[in-house]
């Protein structure tokens, strides 16, 4: 892993190297959360809406042309199949 060294200016700014903004898709007006942590402080960017940054996450996970409702009801009625023959 590479390490970066950036100095603190007098009103506290840091430069952040380009290798990593491009990386992380980091620009001048993207705003980032200052993380304190034990071992020092992770500078994450800020997601500006979080519904959209969620959209398509789970594209690999959630089955094709099957509704949340009826997803939940198949798993319902397994669950209710299970519970029943286990008594």
């Amino acid at each position: 892993m590479t390490e970066y060294v950036a100095d603190i200016r007098e009103r506290g700014e840091i430069t952040i190297p380009k290798e990593l903004r491009e990386k992380y898709h980091l620009t001048q007006k993207t705003e980032v959360k200052l993380i304190p942590k034990v071992e020092g402080i992770l500078i994450k960017p800020r997601i500006r809406d979080p519904v959209s940054h969620l959209k398509g996450l789970a594209t690999n996970v959630w089955p094709e042309n099957v509704s949340s409702v009826d997803l939940i009801n198949d798993i319902r009625k397994r669950a209710d199949f299970e519970a029943k023959v286990k008594l």
